[in-house]
């Protein structure tokens, strides 16, 4: 008789429950049908309210601008892509066109120094069309080598959507510009050189430098013939006696693969895995607390070494290739350059196989070791620190080296 009883309450509860479940449907039944005949219109709205034209390119939020790479035989083929949000059933014509009015603006903003070259242009009226149904449309533009040494300045296309012309889709005015960097890669003679019974030193070498600096940097590119014994130094930047930056390949234990900077009294290893008759790009970068090791534009480690006295580090004499018997292996060294700043990840990965404007105020030293003959490695910032290579150093010169490759 209990189990009955409480069958029977079980089924009046259900019984309950559904009718509330009627009830609160039909107190909501017009509220839902409000607001799906609300969504139904604004998705039937949603094309043209949402669509819009832009440049590709642009589109990327973490990129603001683009290096292209310029044959220095045949130029180069520019394919600026115009693109929709969505597809139409229409034509969509936007105008395109170069606007050099917001360089200075891009060049302050990002610590640029982009030059406007006039000789790249598109022709006023020229506009792209997105055919009906397709979600985007290329502008092919072509631009011819360099007719003049560009002295390592980045000249630019500063690119702009003009107004549509047809199709009824607005643009979108955040991605809408986009700035092309048209570089010529590096081909260039390096020095190949030999330390076990001479250096590089770098002047003045009887009078001490007197660089003062919070931060520093020194990027360069730098090939081993081989690693066949520790301690082949290849930087010495010294302050009254005290390393600033002692760089060289291999330490105490074998194998020596790898590289290693002592800076302050303090030290750190790279990973031994370096191969010889390889091109490595390496930048070592001090922001006033870590030193940072980059290689080929890539994170490669980084450590904290003891703080300077004063908080500045002194820089009075540098010297390469430096470490006298125990460099045995042969070293080509290229574009060496020593900035007064932390430079940035991004600074290093887009400047690396270019030239570099030597007018930079940042500089203190710019070495492009490509002279391609004789012992002297010019400083191309004009603060006198020629590089002199001392008798039988420089065993040969390697013409036509490139690093875009």
């Amino acid at each position: 008789m209990k189990g009955k009883t409480q069958q029977a309450a079980t089924n009046k509860a259900s019984e309950n429950r559904e009718k509330m479940k009627t009830k609160y449907l039909i107190f909501l039944s017009p509220l839902l049908a409000f607001s799906l005949l609300f969504a139904g219109c604004d998705d039937a709205k949603f094309d043209a309210r949402s669509n819009s034209v832009y440049l590709a390119d642009a589109a990327q939020t973490t990129v603001i601008s683009k290096n292209v790479t310029l044959d220095d035989q045949v130029g180069l083929d520019l394919n600026i892509i115009v693109r929709l949000a969505r597809r139409v059933d229409r034509d969509v014509v936007v105008g395109i066109g170069i606007n050099p009015d917001y360089l200075d603006d891009f060049n302050e903003q990002n610590a640029t120094d982009y030059k406007y070259y006039p000789a790249m242009t598109i022709p006023e009226g020229t506009t792209v069309t997105i055919p009906a149904g397709e979600i985007s449309a290329s502008y092919v533009m072509h631009i011819d080598p360099f007719d003049f040494d560009t002295e390592g300045k980045k000249y630019c296309i500063p690119v702009e959507l003009g107004e549509v012309v047809e199709g009824d889709v607005p643009r979108t005015f955040s991605q809408d510009r986009f700035i092309y960097v048209i570089s010529e890669p590096l081909v260039i003679s390096v020095p190949i050189m030999y330390g076990r019974y001479g250096m590089v030193n770098c002047y003045p070498v009887d009078e001490k430098w007197g660089v003062v600096v919070t931060q520093w940097s020194l990027e360069f590119w730098c090939k081993m013939s081989g690693f066949q014994i520790n301690n082949q130094a290849i930087f010495n930047m010294v302050s009254d006696g005290q390393e600033v930056a002692y760089i060289r390949f291999g330490d105490a234990n074998s194998p020596y693969n790898y590289i290693q900077i002592k800076s302050l009294g303090g030290q750190i290893d790279g990973e031994r895995d370096l191969v010889a008759d390889t091109w490595y790009h390496w930048a070592f970068v001090y922001d006033g607390t870590d030193l940072t090791i980059y290689r080929d534009g890539q994170l490669h480690t980084s450590f904290t070494p003891p703080a300077p006295d004063g908080g500045t580090v002194k820089i009075d004499e540098m010297q390469m290739i430096s470490s006298g018997s125990y460099f045995r292996d042969e070293c080509g060294l290229a574009e060496v350059r020593l900035w007064s700043t932390a430079i940035s990840q991004t600074q290093i990965q887009n400047n690396m196989i270019y030239a570099q404007d030597a007018t930079n105020p940042n500089l203190i030293a710019y070495w492009p070791m490509s002279e391609g003959s004789g012992t002297i490695f010019y400083d191309k910032t004009g603060n006198g620190h020629d590089g002199y290579a001392q008798d039988n150093v420089i065993l040969r010169w390697e013409d036509n080296v490139r690093f875009d490759r």
